[in-house]
Protein backbone atom coordinates (compact mmCIF):
# COMPACT_ATOMS: atom_id res chain seq x y z
CA UNK A 1 0.00 0.00 0.00
CA UNK A 2 1.41 3.60 -0.86
CA UNK A 3 0.82 6.03 2.25
CA UNK A 4 1.53 9.73 2.18
CA UNK A 5 1.79 11.64 5.01
CA UNK A 6 0.74 15.51 4.60
CA UNK A 7 1.66 18.56 6.86
CA UNK A 8 -0.99 21.07 6.99
CA UNK A 9 -0.20 23.71 5.33
CA UNK A 10 0.08 27.31 7.03
CA UNK A 11 -0.23 29.60 3.93
CA UNK A 12 3.12 30.67 3.89
CA UNK A 13 3.06 33.05 6.61
CA UNK A 14 4.71 31.29 9.73
CA UNK A 15 8.41 29.68 9.90
CA UNK A 16 8.07 26.08 9.12
CA UNK A 17 8.50 23.46 11.62
CA UNK A 18 10.09 20.21 10.57
CA UNK A 19 6.81 17.65 10.95
CA UNK A 20 7.75 15.86 14.25
CA UNK A 21 4.22 14.13 14.43
CA UNK A 22 4.50 12.77 11.16
CA UNK A 23 7.82 11.36 11.85
CA UNK A 24 6.50 9.89 14.88
CA UNK A 25 3.73 8.22 12.65
CA UNK A 26 5.95 7.23 9.93
CA UNK A 27 8.24 5.53 12.56
CA UNK A 28 5.30 3.19 13.13
CA UNK A 29 4.03 1.97 9.83
CA UNK A 30 6.12 -1.13 8.54
CA UNK A 31 5.43 -2.82 5.24
CA UNK A 32 4.15 -0.29 3.18
CA UNK A 33 5.59 2.68 0.57
CA UNK A 34 5.79 6.07 2.39
CA UNK A 35 6.06 9.69 1.45
CA UNK A 36 5.99 12.66 2.97
CA UNK A 37 5.09 15.76 2.07
CA UNK A 38 5.80 19.11 4.51
CA UNK A 39 4.10 21.61 1.69
CA UNK A 40 5.72 24.73 4.50
CA UNK A 41 9.30 23.98 3.09
CA UNK A 42 7.76 24.00 -1.40
CA UNK A 43 8.56 27.24 -3.39
CA UNK A 44 5.07 26.04 -5.58
CA UNK A 45 3.18 23.38 -2.86
CA UNK A 46 0.18 23.22 -4.48
CA UNK A 47 2.23 21.97 -7.85
CA UNK A 48 4.90 20.01 -6.08
CA UNK A 49 1.97 18.22 -4.16
CA UNK A 50 -0.01 17.55 -7.28
CA UNK A 51 3.11 15.86 -9.19
CA UNK A 52 3.35 13.79 -6.25
CA UNK A 53 -0.01 12.58 -6.19
CA UNK A 54 0.03 12.00 -9.66
CA UNK A 55 3.67 10.10 -9.12
CA UNK A 56 3.06 7.97 -6.10
CA UNK A 57 -0.28 7.25 -6.29
CA UNK A 58 -1.55 6.91 -2.84
CA UNK A 59 -3.40 4.60 -1.63
CA UNK A 60 -3.88 6.29 1.92
CA UNK A 61 -3.12 9.78 2.47
CA UNK A 62 -2.65 11.18 6.50
CA UNK A 63 -2.76 14.71 7.06
CA UNK A 64 -1.31 16.51 10.11
CA UNK A 65 -3.59 18.80 10.89
CA UNK A 66 -1.69 20.65 14.18
CA UNK A 67 -2.81 24.31 14.28
CA UNK A 68 -6.42 25.36 13.58
CA UNK A 69 -5.41 29.09 13.75
CA UNK A 70 -2.22 31.60 14.82
CA UNK A 71 -4.20 31.70 17.88
CA UNK A 72 -2.93 34.86 20.41
CA UNK A 73 -1.64 37.07 17.18
CA UNK A 74 -3.02 40.42 17.34
CA UNK A 75 -4.22 39.27 13.56
CA UNK A 76 -5.35 36.21 13.52
CA UNK A 77 -4.60 33.54 10.88
CA UNK A 78 -7.10 31.14 9.91
CA UNK A 79 -5.42 27.82 9.44
CA UNK A 80 -8.15 25.44 8.50
CA UNK A 81 -9.09 27.23 4.99
CA UNK A 82 -5.83 26.10 3.93
CA UNK A 83 -6.71 22.68 5.30
CA UNK A 84 -9.69 22.81 3.07
CA UNK A 85 -7.76 23.89 0.19
CA UNK A 86 -5.71 21.08 0.35
CA UNK A 87 -8.35 18.57 0.64
CA UNK A 88 -10.08 20.29 -2.43
CA UNK A 89 -6.45 19.48 -4.25
CA UNK A 90 -6.56 16.41 -3.07
CA UNK A 91 -9.77 15.23 -4.03
CA UNK A 92 -8.98 16.32 -7.81
CA UNK A 93 -6.12 14.80 -8.33
CA UNK A 94 -5.72 11.99 -6.55
CA UNK A 95 -5.63 9.04 -8.90
CA UNK A 96 -6.83 6.33 -7.16
CA UNK A 97 -9.59 8.12 -4.90
CA UNK A 98 -7.40 7.54 -1.63
CA UNK A 99 -8.72 7.33 1.65
CA UNK A 100 -8.27 10.84 3.63
CA UNK A 101 -7.05 10.29 6.95
CA UNK A 102 -6.95 13.01 9.62
CA UNK A 103 -4.91 13.48 13.28
CA UNK A 104 -3.35 16.28 15.32
CA UNK A 105 -3.97 17.73 17.92
CA UNK A 106 -5.85 20.80 16.22
CA UNK A 107 -7.89 17.74 14.52
CA UNK A 108 -8.22 16.01 18.04
CA UNK A 109 -9.38 19.27 19.69
CA UNK A 110 -12.49 19.78 17.35
CA UNK A 111 -12.79 15.80 15.95
CA UNK A 112 -16.18 15.99 15.80
CA UNK A 113 -17.27 19.36 14.51
CA UNK A 114 -14.47 18.99 11.91
CA UNK A 115 -15.79 15.39 10.69
CA UNK A 116 -18.89 17.39 10.34
CA UNK A 117 -17.97 20.24 8.75
CA UNK A 118 -15.64 18.02 6.77
CA UNK A 119 -17.62 15.64 4.85
CA UNK A 120 -14.18 14.69 2.53
CA UNK A 121 -12.48 13.07 5.39
CA UNK A 122 -13.00 9.33 5.46
CA UNK A 123 -11.29 8.68 9.22
CA UNK A 124 -9.97 10.93 11.72
CA UNK A 125 -7.21 9.60 14.34
CA UNK A 126 -8.28 10.90 17.89
CA UNK A 127 -5.43 11.66 20.29
CA UNK A 128 -2.22 9.67 20.16
CA UNK A 129 -1.72 8.19 16.33
CA UNK A 130 1.38 5.96 17.03
CA UNK A 131 -0.47 2.93 17.51
CA UNK A 132 -4.00 3.81 16.02
CA UNK A 133 -3.01 4.90 12.71
CA UNK A 134 -0.86 1.68 11.52
CA UNK A 135 -4.04 -0.39 13.03
CA UNK A 136 -6.66 1.82 10.84
CA UNK A 137 -4.55 1.13 8.20
CA UNK A 138 -4.99 -2.91 8.73
CA UNK A 139 -8.65 -2.10 9.51
CA UNK A 140 -9.85 0.01 7.02
CA UNK A 141 -12.72 -2.00 5.74
CA UNK A 142 -13.34 -2.34 9.48
CA UNK A 143 -12.41 0.70 11.51
CA UNK A 144 -15.08 -0.37 14.12
CA UNK A 145 -12.35 -2.22 15.44
CA UNK A 146 -9.83 0.14 15.97
CA UNK A 147 -9.89 2.33 19.24
CA UNK A 148 -9.50 6.23 19.18
CA UNK A 149 -11.31 6.38 15.31
CA UNK A 150 -14.03 9.01 13.84
CA UNK A 151 -15.58 7.21 10.60
CA UNK A 152 -18.44 7.43 8.93
CA UNK A 153 -21.32 5.15 8.60
CA UNK A 154 -24.74 5.51 6.78
CA UNK A 155 -24.01 8.95 6.78
CA UNK A 156 -23.30 9.61 10.17
CA UNK A 157 -20.05 10.06 12.01
CA UNK A 158 -19.24 7.72 14.52
CA UNK A 159 -16.68 7.24 16.99
CA UNK A 160 -15.10 3.94 18.14
CA UNK A 161 -13.93 4.92 21.62
CA UNK A 162 -11.25 6.49 23.43
CA UNK A 163 -7.18 4.30 23.77
CA UNK A 164 -5.34 4.07 26.56
CA UNK A 165 -2.15 6.56 25.97
CA UNK A 166 1.03 5.15 24.68
CA UNK A 167 4.67 3.92 26.41
CA UNK A 168 7.26 6.50 24.76
CA UNK A 169 9.56 4.45 26.00
CA UNK A 170 8.29 1.65 23.92
CA UNK A 171 8.22 3.59 20.43
CA UNK A 172 10.42 3.90 18.31
CA UNK A 173 12.75 6.86 17.41
CA UNK A 174 11.02 9.02 15.02
CA UNK A 175 11.90 8.40 11.41
CA UNK A 176 12.82 11.47 10.17
CA UNK A 177 14.37 10.76 6.71
CA UNK A 178 11.14 9.99 5.23
CA UNK A 179 10.92 14.45 4.66
CA UNK A 180 14.66 15.21 4.67
CA UNK A 181 15.47 18.03 7.65
CA UNK A 182 17.88 20.05 5.95
CA UNK A 183 15.12 22.84 4.72
CA UNK A 184 14.33 23.24 8.97
CA UNK A 185 18.43 23.19 9.57
CA UNK A 186 19.22 27.24 10.71
CA UNK A 187 15.59 27.96 11.59
CA UNK A 188 14.95 28.78 15.28
CA UNK A 189 13.01 26.13 16.90
CA UNK A 190 11.93 24.58 13.70
CA UNK A 191 13.36 20.77 14.88
CA UNK A 192 12.00 19.54 17.95
CA UNK A 193 12.62 16.64 20.58
CA UNK A 194 10.64 15.20 22.41
CA UNK A 195 11.39 14.25 26.13
CA UNK A 196 7.77 13.34 27.59
CA UNK A 197 3.89 13.86 27.29
CA UNK A 198 1.29 14.75 29.76
CA UNK A 199 0.95 18.08 32.26
CA UNK A 200 -0.28 18.28 35.80
CA UNK A 201 -0.37 21.89 35.62
CA UNK A 202 -3.99 23.29 35.76
CA UNK A 203 -3.87 26.56 33.87
CA UNK A 204 -7.10 27.75 33.09
CA UNK A 205 -7.00 28.09 29.16
CA UNK A 206 -4.26 25.31 28.49
CA UNK A 207 -5.43 22.17 26.21
CA UNK A 208 -1.98 20.05 27.17
CA UNK A 209 -4.18 18.54 30.34
CA UNK A 210 -6.76 17.43 27.51
CA UNK A 211 -4.76 16.23 24.64
CA UNK A 212 -1.58 14.15 26.54
CA UNK A 213 -3.27 13.37 29.71
CA UNK A 214 -2.65 15.08 33.13
CA UNK A 215 0.07 12.22 34.37
CA UNK A 216 3.74 12.80 32.95
CA UNK A 217 5.16 10.10 30.40
CA UNK A 218 8.85 10.38 30.32
CA UNK A 219 11.28 9.40 27.56
CA UNK A 220 14.41 7.92 29.35
CA UNK A 221 17.34 10.46 29.28
CA UNK A 222 19.21 7.83 27.51
CA UNK A 223 16.10 7.73 24.56
CA UNK A 224 16.41 11.46 24.71
CA UNK A 225 20.19 11.69 24.44
CA UNK A 226 20.11 9.20 21.44
CA UNK A 227 17.67 10.82 19.40
CA UNK A 228 19.98 14.35 19.46
CA UNK A 229 23.09 12.70 19.02
CA UNK A 230 21.34 11.19 15.71
CA UNK A 231 20.38 14.28 15.16
CA UNK A 232 23.86 16.24 14.99
CA UNK A 233 25.95 13.35 14.16
CA UNK A 234 23.51 11.85 11.42
CA UNK A 235 22.34 15.16 10.19
CA UNK A 236 24.41 17.93 11.46
CA UNK A 237 21.82 19.45 13.19
CA UNK A 238 23.47 22.42 15.63
CA UNK A 239 20.15 24.01 17.40
CA UNK A 240 17.01 22.53 18.27
CA UNK A 241 13.64 22.72 20.47
CA UNK A 242 12.34 20.62 23.23
CA UNK A 243 8.71 20.22 22.72
CA UNK A 244 7.88 19.30 25.78
CA UNK A 245 4.62 21.98 27.61
CA UNK A 246 7.26 22.62 29.86
CA UNK A 247 10.92 21.07 29.79
CA UNK A 248 11.63 21.44 33.54
CA UNK A 249 8.51 19.86 35.50
CA UNK A 250 9.57 17.05 36.90
CA UNK A 251 12.84 18.89 37.75
CA UNK A 252 14.50 15.59 38.29
CA UNK A 253 13.99 14.36 35.04
CA UNK A 254 15.44 18.11 32.98
CA UNK A 255 18.07 17.37 35.48
CA UNK A 256 19.18 14.01 34.10
CA UNK A 257 18.52 14.66 30.48
CA UNK A 258 21.35 17.61 31.03
CA UNK A 259 23.65 15.78 32.58
CA UNK A 260 23.13 13.11 30.01
CA UNK A 261 24.14 15.57 27.39
CA UNK A 262 26.93 17.05 29.36
CA UNK A 263 28.31 13.07 29.85
CA UNK A 264 28.30 12.43 25.93
CA UNK A 265 29.58 16.18 25.06
CA UNK A 266 26.78 16.82 22.66
CA UNK A 267 27.63 20.15 20.41
CA UNK A 268 24.45 21.26 19.79
CA UNK A 269 22.30 24.74 21.51
CA UNK A 270 18.69 24.31 22.34
CA UNK A 271 15.95 25.94 23.60
CA UNK A 272 12.66 25.42 26.15
CA UNK A 273 10.23 26.23 27.54
CA UNK A 274 10.69 26.38 31.31
CA UNK A 275 8.25 27.19 34.91
CA UNK A 276 9.91 29.82 37.03
CA UNK A 277 8.81 27.77 39.89
CA UNK A 278 11.47 25.13 39.29
CA UNK A 279 14.46 27.43 38.22
CA UNK A 280 16.89 27.93 40.19
CA UNK A 281 20.32 29.41 39.41
CA UNK A 282 22.18 26.16 40.20
CA UNK A 283 19.73 24.46 37.51
CA UNK A 284 20.07 27.31 34.97
CA UNK A 285 23.92 26.87 34.91
CA UNK A 286 23.20 23.29 34.43
CA UNK A 287 21.04 23.40 31.49
CA UNK A 288 23.44 26.32 29.88
CA UNK A 289 26.58 23.75 30.07
CA UNK A 290 24.05 21.49 28.34
CA UNK A 291 23.91 24.02 25.28
CA UNK A 292 20.38 26.12 26.50
CA UNK A 293 20.52 29.52 24.92
CA UNK A 294 17.25 30.15 25.49
CA UNK A 295 14.65 29.97 27.97
CA UNK A 296 11.17 31.01 27.22
CA UNK A 297 8.75 31.17 30.10
CA UNK A 298 4.59 32.27 30.17
CA UNK A 299 3.68 33.68 33.28
CA UNK A 300 0.85 34.82 31.29
CA UNK A 301 0.12 37.62 34.13
CA UNK A 302 2.27 39.53 36.53
CA UNK A 303 0.29 39.84 39.51
CA UNK A 304 -0.70 36.92 41.79
CA UNK A 305 -4.36 37.51 41.54
CA UNK A 306 -4.03 37.02 37.69
CA UNK A 307 -1.90 34.39 38.25
CA UNK A 308 -3.94 32.56 40.95
CA UNK A 309 -7.46 33.57 38.37
CA UNK A 310 -5.42 31.80 35.30
CA UNK A 311 -4.46 28.73 37.63
CA UNK A 312 -0.33 28.95 37.15
CA UNK A 313 1.35 27.35 39.68
CA UNK A 314 3.56 30.71 40.55
CA UNK A 315 3.43 33.60 41.85
CA UNK A 316 4.63 36.77 41.24
CA UNK A 317 7.91 36.50 43.62
CA UNK A 318 8.88 33.36 41.23
CA UNK A 319 8.76 35.75 38.01
CA UNK A 320 11.03 38.10 40.16
CA UNK A 321 13.57 36.05 41.38
CA UNK A 322 13.69 34.16 37.86
CA UNK A 323 14.68 36.82 36.21
CA UNK A 324 16.93 38.20 38.59
CA UNK A 325 18.66 34.51 38.01
CA UNK A 326 18.58 34.80 34.33
CA UNK A 327 19.99 38.25 33.89
CA UNK A 328 23.58 37.13 35.43
CA UNK A 329 23.86 34.16 32.51
CA UNK A 330 25.58 35.75 29.71
CA UNK A 331 24.21 35.26 26.35
CA UNK A 332 21.12 33.66 28.01
CA UNK A 333 18.40 34.39 25.93
CA UNK A 334 14.81 34.89 27.59
CA UNK A 335 11.37 35.38 26.38
CA UNK A 336 8.70 35.92 27.65
CA UNK A 337 4.50 35.36 27.15
CA UNK A 338 1.71 37.76 28.53
CA UNK A 339 -1.79 37.46 28.40
CA UNK A 340 -3.36 41.56 27.54
CA UNK A 341 -6.48 41.76 29.63
CA UNK A 342 -6.62 38.14 31.22
CA UNK A 343 -9.01 37.51 34.49
CA UNK A 344 -8.18 39.34 37.67
CA UNK A 345 -6.38 42.02 35.37
CA UNK A 346 -5.90 46.04 36.98
CA UNK A 347 -5.21 48.93 35.48
CA UNK A 348 -2.57 48.80 38.36
CA UNK A 349 -1.13 45.24 36.87
CA UNK A 350 -1.01 46.52 33.86
CA UNK A 351 1.15 49.29 34.76
CA UNK A 352 3.42 47.36 36.58
CA UNK A 353 3.66 45.00 33.88
CA UNK A 354 4.59 47.84 31.39
CA UNK A 355 6.91 48.66 33.71
CA UNK A 356 8.67 45.31 34.21
CA UNK A 357 8.96 44.90 30.22
CA UNK A 358 10.87 48.78 30.34
CA UNK A 359 13.44 47.32 32.65
CA UNK A 360 13.80 44.20 31.09
CA UNK A 361 14.37 45.96 27.80
CA UNK A 362 16.36 48.40 29.80
CA UNK A 363 18.64 45.57 31.51
CA UNK A 364 18.92 42.73 29.21
CA UNK A 365 18.34 44.89 25.73
CA UNK A 366 18.36 42.38 23.15
CA UNK A 367 19.09 38.78 25.03
CA UNK A 368 14.91 39.39 26.04
CA UNK A 369 11.75 39.14 23.84
CA UNK A 370 7.83 39.93 24.72
CA UNK A 371 4.74 39.07 22.74
CA UNK A 372 1.83 40.13 24.51
CA UNK A 373 -1.17 38.10 23.45
CA UNK A 374 -5.34 37.62 23.37
CA UNK A 375 -6.23 33.78 25.03
CA UNK A 376 -8.17 31.92 22.87
CA UNK A 377 -11.22 30.16 23.96
CA UNK A 378 -10.55 26.42 23.21
CA UNK A 379 -12.85 23.62 24.05
CA UNK A 380 -12.03 21.22 27.23
CA UNK A 381 -10.48 23.88 28.96
CA UNK A 382 -11.40 25.67 32.36
CA UNK A 383 -11.49 29.57 30.12
CA UNK A 384 -14.42 27.25 28.33
CA UNK A 385 -16.55 27.34 31.98
CA UNK A 386 -15.93 30.41 32.44
CA UNK A 387 -16.27 32.23 29.18
CA UNK A 388 -20.25 30.56 28.97
CA UNK A 389 -20.70 31.24 32.74
CA UNK A 390 -19.77 35.18 31.97
CA UNK A 391 -21.92 35.38 28.67
CA UNK A 392 -18.89 35.52 25.62
CA UNK A 393 -19.80 32.80 24.66
CA UNK A 394 -22.72 30.01 24.19
CA UNK A 395 -22.65 26.51 25.08
CA UNK A 396 -22.87 25.53 21.13
CA UNK A 397 -20.63 27.83 19.78
CA UNK A 398 -18.41 26.33 17.21
CA UNK A 399 -14.78 27.51 18.82
CA UNK A 400 -13.47 25.57 15.41
CA UNK A 401 -13.98 29.24 14.36
CA UNK A 402 -11.38 31.58 17.18
CA UNK A 403 -13.19 33.85 19.95
CA UNK A 404 -11.05 35.22 22.30
CA UNK A 405 -11.27 35.78 26.16
CA UNK A 406 -10.90 39.60 27.51
CA UNK A 407 -11.98 40.54 30.84
CA UNK A 408 -15.18 43.07 30.59
CA UNK A 409 -14.26 45.55 32.40
CA UNK A 410 -10.76 46.41 31.30
CA UNK A 411 -11.17 45.73 27.74
CA UNK A 412 -9.22 49.01 27.08
CA UNK A 413 -6.20 47.30 27.91
CA UNK A 414 -6.28 44.80 25.20
CA UNK A 415 -7.19 48.42 22.97
CA UNK A 416 -3.75 49.69 24.30
CA UNK A 417 -1.61 46.75 24.05
CA UNK A 418 -3.32 46.70 20.08
CA UNK A 419 -2.72 50.41 19.27
CA UNK A 420 1.19 49.88 21.02
CA UNK A 421 1.99 46.39 18.90
CA UNK A 422 0.72 47.91 16.16
CA UNK A 423 3.08 50.85 16.50
CA UNK A 424 5.57 48.32 16.47
CA UNK A 425 4.70 46.64 13.25
CA UNK A 426 3.06 43.88 14.77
Amino acid sequence: MNILLIQAYLGGTEPPVFPLGLSCIASSIEGHAIKAFDPNVSKDPHQELIHMLKGFQPDVIGISLRDIDSTNTRKVIFYYRYFKEIIDLLKANSPNHSKIIVGGSGFSMFASKIMQDEPRIDFGVYLEGEKTFPELIRNLKDPHKVKGIFYRKNGRVLFTGSRDHVDLNMLPAPDRTIIGIEPYIGIPDAIGVETKRGCALSCIYCIYGFLNGKRYRLRTAEKVADEIESLVSDSGVRSFMFVDSVFNIPLSHAEAICEEMIQRRINALWSAWFNEKYITEEFVKLVRRAGCEKIMLSPDGFSDEVLFSLGKAMNKRDILETYDILKKIDRMEVCYNFFKNPPAQSFYTFVKLLFFYLKAKMELKNRVHFEFNSIRIEPNTQLYEIASNEGMIDKGDNLLYPKFYSQRDTRYIERIFDLLLRIKGK
